[in-house]
């Protein structure tokens, strides 16, 4: 596949994610909001395995966001990956939002929910 083409089907792929509708659970316990984390707060991350990523924030939380599907080799990615900002003009990632790309393969991926995690207890 030349380079061209390859651009055009990413193009494609990210045009058709960014047209899926948002669909919210009717669960009244549920919150149905988007949960968003503001980049310049990250830390660091982490990887525990293809389907999670940690963000650690420089307050010291922790979010946890599970991907909406497996990402094929985002644990042993060595270049890590990069994003964009949901919205233009902002600094927040958002839940269900946002797409990563990995940069050892170019592999586009889309987070899943953000859930803070709690504490060890000591």
């Amino acid at each position: 596949m030349n380079r061209a083409t390859r651009s055009l089907t990413i193009a494609t792929q990210c045009l058709a994610l960014v047209s899926l509708p948002v669909i919210a659970l009717a669960d009244p316990g549920a919150d149905a909001k988007s949960v968003c984390i503001r980049a310049y707060n990250i830390d660091h991350t982490s990887i525990p395995d293809d389907s999670t990523i940690l963000f650690h924030m420089r307050d010291h939380t922790v979010w946890k966001n599970t991907l909406t599907d497996k990402c094929f080799g985002l644990k042993l990615n060595t270049r890590g990956f990069e994003y964009s900002p949901t919205n233009p003009g902002t600094d927040e990632i958002c839940s269900n939002l946002q797409t990563i790309k990995l940069r050892d393969t170019g592999s586009i991926c889309m987070l899943g929910a953000f859930t803070k995690v709690e504490a060890a207890a000591k």
